[in-house]
């Protein structure tokens, strides 16, 4: 019975020992009252938060609460450590108890003890007896590390996209919008940082006297521009300007950081209503033409320097914007380095988009494709295997510019790792949507991938929402079948192989939407119907390069030089 005894008890102390070594936090809350697990949801969700307790817990999550012992962070309250403002921490209570008292890697945003927030993966289970909830036990890794980094390149991308948006605005407007394209880019400044309100004030009075010239309001805060013309330059301490001239910025967190000899400072705070500041100087050509700034009226708020960062960017812009006959040069450059970019992006798009095919005696193969813009999204592109068997993907990336030329890039490369590694087309395209699905997200692809065998002159294929492929053979013009659902839209979605023996004499068209979703000057389209007909009508040519030029042809004389979309076509002529 001693042994029986010593063994539990070592067994118990060797299971606590690894408990305080585990890298994961582990915890246990109790309730100060049970909890009557037949009240509604909300109800449970919010008694948990009020009277949840810490009881246990290893040294792995006191330190990721910012505590060095255990004995420091038990007792505290749920209510302590979560926000439960923030949607998340709803949700993770709310699938605890509507899951029966369990979670699995559920994300939670806390506090830890110097006010740093912190993000949680939980996963807990709770200890029901007689209908009532007693306790949870559960286990947390921190990914505040991971989650930062996240945040900080969302961060980025919006920052990239506000400036982009802003800067393309001031480009596209004549110098006589140049008010109304100021305060566009103050409205998107306000909505990108969070702050009640935007504003640019420039000196006038030769530096004696300064005006809002421009201003933005979030919902609920009154404008104030009207009242807020030739003010004396006095208004603004001579430190302040000063700090302007030096380092560009100042700051003010809050009123009470104003010094108490600033009482014209303090006054005009105190009447706007103000509860934070901060301001950058508008710098052209080296003199000071005023100041963009930002306020916080409805909280007291801390500048970061990262809001300090983006007003800056945002003020070379509007110094261009308001110094654009000088300036004009330099808004042309950038420009100029667009198109650069562009043409650039369009020489890459290219390369992707095959214009060359092998030659062999049993086939011909002839391409087309001219962009909407300067680069697009349509794709043509293929892998010949040594045994002579070729992988071919002929699509459309929805929309056109840059972001479908990027997408139709990604298939390309997709495409290719995948046809080499000898995949069916349907396999290969599942693959292919494994690939792009985390990647892609306001862009969907219509396509379809197809394996020719020369010599046994046999067609395997599987459409993915592509218009139907016409056999022109003998007399006859043939649909192939087997349409299916573009890529990238719903989930869960099947595809499957065709296939089709070929004859000598036999003539395969591919083509895109863009050919036959064309519209004259009196508003008719042109349609998928009469677009087959112009196919039909040139079907005797013998030279593929001819044939596809009088199919071009025709498509814009009836559009009368007009398109709206990128166009391609691919034609296949089986010799022998």
């Amino acid at each position: 019975m001693e042994l029986d005894y010593r063994k539990s008890r070592e067994e118990l102390e060797k299971l606590q020992g690894n408990l305080r070594k585990a890298p994961e936090g582990i915890w246990c809350y109790e309730l100060e009252e049970p909890l009557d697990t037949k009240l509604p949801v909300q109800a449970q969700c919010q008694w948990i938060f009020e009277k949840a307790i810490l009881t246990h817990c290893n040294e792995a999550l006191a330190r990721m609460y910012g505590y060095s012992k255990v004995e420091d962070i038990i007792g505290i309250h749920l209510k302590d450590l979560f926000f439960p403002n923030i949607q998340t921490n709803l949700d993770i209570l709310a699938e605890f108890v509507g899951n029966g008292y369990k979670t699995h890697d559920a994300e939670s945003t806390e506090v830890d003890r110097n006010g740093n927030q912190k993000y949680f993966v939980n996963t807990s289970l709770g200890v029901v007896e007689n209908g009532v909830l007693l306790r949870a036990w559960g286990v947390q890794k921190d990914i505040t590390a991971m989650k930062n980094s996240e945040l900080r390149l969302k961060r980025t991308i919006g920052l990239e996209g506000l400036l982009s948006e802003i800067s393309r605005n001031f480009l596209r407007v004549d110098p006589g919008q140049t008010h109304e394209a100021i305060n566009f880019a103050l409205e998107r400044l306000g909505e990108f940082t969070g702050a009640d309100r935007a504003y640019i004030f420039l000196f006038t009075n030769a530096g004696l006297a300064i005006s809002n010239s421009n201003e933005w309001c979030a919902d609920g805060i009154p404008r104030q521009m009207h009242r807020l013309q030739n003010l004396p330059i006095t208004v603004f301490p001579m430190e302040n300007l000063e700090a302007l001239r030096k380092t560009g910025v100042f700051v003010y967190n809050s009123a009470d950081e104003i010094p108490e000899n600033h009482t014209v400072l303090r006054e005009f705070f105190q009447s706007m209503g103000l509860k934070s500041s901060i301001v950058v100087g508008l710098v052209s050509v080296d003199s000071e033409i005023g100041f963009l700034g930002l306020d916080s009226i409805s909280k007291v708020r801390t500048w970061t320097e990262e809001d300090g960062y983006v007003l800056r960017l945002v003020a070379d812009l509007v110094v261009l914007a308001l110094d654009r006959k000088k300036r004009e040069s330099d808004l042309n450059d950038f420009y100029e380095r667009m198109n650069h970019d562009l043409e650039l992006a369009r020489i890459t798009q290219r390369s992707l988009v095959a214009r060359e095919f092998p030659d062999s005696p049993f086939f011909q193969v002839v391409s087309y494709f001219r962009p909407f813009e300067k680069v697009g999204g349509d794709i043509i592109t293929y892998v010949q295997h040594e045994s002579g068997v070729i992988d071919i993907l002929f699509g459309d990336v929805s929309g056109h510019g840059i972001s479908s030329a990027m997408v139709s890039g990604m298939a390309v490369l997709s495409f290719k790792y995948h046809a080499r590694s000898g995949l069916s087309p349907a396999k290969g395209i599942q693959e292919f949507i494994k690939d792009l699905k985390p990647m892609v997200v306001e862009h969907h692809i219509a396509t379809v991938w197809v394996r020719f065998f020369p010599l046994e002159k046999k067609l395997l294929y599987c459409y993915a929402g592509h218009p139907p492929i016409i056999l022109f053979r003998g007399d006859q013009m043939i649909e192939l079948k087997g349409m299916n659902l573009p890529l990238l839209i719903f989930d869960s979605i099947d595809y499957f192989d065709e296939s089709l023996d070929l004859q000598a004499g036999d003539r395969l068209v591919f083509y895109s939407d863009g050919m036959y979703e064309v519209f004259n000057k009196q508003g008719r389209i042109l349609d998928l119907s009469a677009f087959q007909e112009i196919l039909n009508s040139y079907r005797e040519l013998n030279s593929l390069q001819e044939y596809i030029e009088q199919v071009i042809a025709d498509v814009f004389q009836f559009s009368e030089g007009t398109f709206s979309d990128d166009m391609a076509m691919l034609v296949i002529d089986i010799k022998k």
